[in-house]
């Protein structure tokens, strides 16, 4: 081939048996279940036969034993271990001589087996010594050959063809297809192919597709298809459906399904007749690319025609629904798969259970599991890590343990993904004890150990919590037991350091990093300059900046967001400007976080031209704009009061194709409250509840506080109203707050309607409330309601 020097095989096979170590056979199965299988047998019995026929006679008897005696320096046991060895082989040649080679094969192939690996060099010290005078020797020498590149001796096949060259015995095509199997995950099958090439070997029909095998394997997919291109120019490609099979297969996990179709009509064109696994493959192609109606149309013409598809065709097709998130419609695909007479296995439920979870609905997948433990089967630790995954992220703790026993009930061990699972979604939830708990169990199983994902989650959990001080023994202990050199756990702890502003344990960690041996991350780096900024010391964290920029570290744009939205809080505009041209001049890209931190600092100073020159910036670079940062100008409006300009950047956000936040209407409502247009936030706030946009207590309790300063009690009652309606609880806070500009405004007889409504929804005045009301009554001159406020007070408790 010509992407290959031929290496002539007199110096290959020294070369690979010099080769300190191959890479472990990926598949466990035996040679004889490769695809060369059937070739190796039907090839090796022609070959076999053509030996014989050229050398009938065979020595009828033994010659000579093993010498007779051991040899000088060699143990009655290694001498007793050759003899037995050298009367297999002496048993090998005569069933050669009756031309039994299956019994002679099967004999050779157990021996390898029992002598194991690195035997070949005895084997063939023994053939050579006891069998050299032995026709057809080259046969025997062949399969014991065979027989160890069938159980993956690579090397010490390698060992028996480089005697066989030395020897000049020819050797089979099936001896070189089994090599070709045992290296097809390396590049020595690539030379091998060559050197049959280069001595005129002929290829069997197999020849091909163990290389085009092998290279998908490896993800070689470009180097395949080269392979068979010129395979063919050259006329030596013999086409087996597998090759086709094997090469649409890869290219489908790539997604490159119209290449893969191509195959379908260069098999029809040698005259191959496709198969299921041909079928299978491109219907999973095709749901893995979203194609989900061809591949319906493909399945339905293929059984038309009589083809009777497997299970797992139909799971590929189960699972491109789910993708899709068309999981509603995945029963008719089971119902479709029963009319066909095929039943769904435990895959199959596992993928229309997590399709429901997935989309929310973790009610109906366990529902599921319930119908599939009540027909008998029993579920695996898969698809129970689906469920635990989806009720963690529904917070139901109560549900993740009846599960936990029910796994436990039928002894099912649980494998490290679920346990992840578990240690991830009490971190999530903050049950950092139960965290621990399972990653102590874990670590007692002695099946599974933690991970670093694990230990991360646990850290993370525990940095949220504020618990530093565990946080910092449990990265001491990890480190000391499980991984010594993972920087990622400790970036986590000085990240918990610095966003407490604790900057001195921050530091001291960093240096325990640094003394370890380990190299810090530009992540570390950023995480100390956080820390520096929080604790509010400028000048160390600008020192710190400008360490970093002259480290082997590259500055990142977050980096550059953090030390920049420092010196905003600090009203150096002009310093976070400034920033923001050196880090684009240096080739790092501001994200949306960078421009909202500039636009912040520029509507602090007013400058609100420049702040929106930076948002139109943003769309020219290709930058989407987010929320936070049209909020950031928004803000940047109201506090200046700009009402207009704050509704305009408002509506630009819905032009972007951008929902507004709760914070945007709390910004909006706030401002007109605060400029006295109450009835127009009023307006505002109705029209948000009757198109379901989500709101936030603050814009309820906004409105009722500017319509009590107002002096329109009626409509405050009204709004509290709604507010509870929405499912807001109300606080003494809130209750106060309203009482309280009322009773300033000489309302307190409209204040004292609100103390029913406190009462109804749980929440009781306090002495702070009556006092208020007691003085706003005594001023108004409404004394009569006194007593009934002292009832009340006796009622409540006060």
């Amino acid at each position: 081939m010509r992407f290959r020097p031929p290496i002539p095989l007199r110096l290959l096979l020294p070369q690979l048996w010099r080769r300190p170590s191959l890479p472990p056979a990926l598949l466990p199965r035996p040679i004889s279940s490769c695809p060369s299988a059937a070739a190796v047998v039907a090839a090796t019995d022609s070959e076999e036969d053509a030996v014989v026929a050229r050398d009938p006679l065979l020595a009828p008897h033994f010659v000579g034993g093993v010498g007779g005696s051991p040899r000088f320096g060699e143990g009655k046991a290694e001498f007793e271990r050759k003899a037995s060895i050298a009367a297999r082989i002496k048993l090998c040649y005569e069933l050669l001589r009756q031309r039994r080679w299956r019994e002679m094969r099967g004999g050779l192939a157990q021996m390898v087996s029992e002598q194991g690996s690195g035997s070949a060099a005895t084997l063939c010290d023994i053939l050579w010594s006891e069998f050299r005078e032995y026709d057809s020797s080259g046969v025997v020498w062949d399969a014991l050959a065979n027989s160890y590149a069938r159980t993956q001796m690579i090397h010490d096949a390698l060992y028996v063809l480089s005697k066989m060259n030395s020897l000049n015995m020819q050797i089979s095509v099936s001896t070189y297809d089994s090599l070709l199997y045992g290296l097809r995950m390396t590049d020595m099958a690539l030379e091998l192919f060559d050197e049959m090439e280069a001595y005129g070997i002929p290829y069997s029909e197999y020849s091909h597709s163990i290389l085009i095998d092998g290279l998908c394997k490896q993800n070689k997919v470009g180097e395949a298809l080269s392979f068979l291109q010129e395979a063919r120019e050259g006329g030596t490609f013999r086409p087996l459906g597998m090759s086709f099979n094997t090469l649409m297969s890869a290219l489908c996990n790539w997604g490159f399904i119209q290449p893969a179709k191509s195959f379908l009509c260069l098999m029809l064109k040698y005259g191959l007749n496709p198969n299921r696994y041909t079928y299978s493959t491109l219907i999973h192609g095709l749901c893995k690319v979203g194609y989900l109606d061809e591949a319906v149309n493909l399945l339905e013409r293929v059984t038309k025609e009589g083809m009777k598809l497997e299970t797992v065709t139909y799971n590929s097709l189960i699972n491109g629904y789910r993708l899709l998130g068309l999981t509603r419609e995945i029963p008719k695909i089971i119902q479709f798969m029963r009319y066909q007479g095929i039943e769904p296995d435990l895959v199959t439920y596992t993928i229309l259970i997590a399709g429901h979870c997935e989309g929310g609905d973790v009610e109906e997948g366990m529902k599921i599991r319930k119908d599939i433990l009540d027909q008998g089967l029993q579920l695996n630790i898969v698809t129970y890590s689906v469920l635990l995954n989806a009720l963690f992220k529904k917070g139901l703790v109560y549900e993740v343990e009846n599960l936990l026993g029910e796994i436990y009930s039928f002894g099912l061990d649980m494998d490290v993904i679920a346990y992840s699972i578990l240690i991830h979604g009490y971190c999530k939830l903050g049950e950092i004890e139960r965290a621990l708990e399972v990653c102590d169990v874990m670590c007692c199983s002695q099946k599974v150990m933690p991970t670093s994902p694990n230990h991360l989650s646990i850290l993370l959990g525990l940095c949220k919590k504020g618990l530093l001080v565990e946080a910092r023994w449990y990265l001491e202990n990890v480190a000391s037991r499980y991984q010594p050199g993972d920087v990622i756990l400790y970036n986590v702890v000085i990240d918990g350091y610095a966003k407490i502003g604790d900057i001195g344990n921050a530091v001291r960690l960093y240096d325990q990093i640094v003394v370890a041996g380990m190299n810090p991350t530009i992540i570390t780096c950023n995480s100390l300059l956080y820390g520096y900024c929080k604790f509010g010391d400028l000048p160390a964290a600008e020192s710190y900046f400008r360490a970093i920029e002259i480290s082997n570290l590259l500055p990142t744009a977050v980096t550059y967001t953090t030390f920049m939205d420092a010196l905003s809080e600090a009203g150096k505009v002009n310093a976070v400007l400034s920033l923001f041209y050196e880090m684009v001049e240096k080739g790092i890209k501001p994200n949306a976080v960078t421009y909202s931190v500039v636009i912040k600092g520029l509507c602090k100073q007013l400058r609100f031209r420049d702040a929106v020159h930076f948002l139109d910036n943003m769309d020219g670079e290709g930058i989407n704009a987010d929320p936070i940062t049209y909020n950031t100008l928004i803000q940047g409006f109201c506090e200046a009061h700009d009402i207009q300009m704050a509704f305009c950047v408002h509506d630009r956000m819905l032009c972007c194709r951008l929902v507004p936040t709760p914070v945007t209407y709390n910004l909006l409502i706030n401002v007109l409250c605060l400029k006295g247009k109450v009835i127009q936030a009023e307006m505002l706030l109705e029209s948000l509840r009757e198109k379901g946009i989500a709101l936030r207590k603050f814009a309820y309790t906004t409105v009722i506080k500017a319509q009590c300063a107002k002096g329109r009690p009626y409509d405050a009652i009204s709004f509290v109203g709604k507010l509870i309606d929405d499912g807001f609880e109300a606080s003494i806070e809130d209750f106060s707050a309203a009482i309280n500009r009322l009773c300033k405004r000489n309302f307190p007889k409209e204040a004292i309607m609100f103390i029913p409504i406190m009462l109804s929804v749980g929440v009781f005045p306090d002495t702070q409330v009556y006092f208020v009301l007691v003085r706003a009554l005594r001023k108004s001159n409404m004394l009569y309601y006194i007593p009934i406020l002292h009832a009340l007070s006796v009622k409540t408790g006060i």
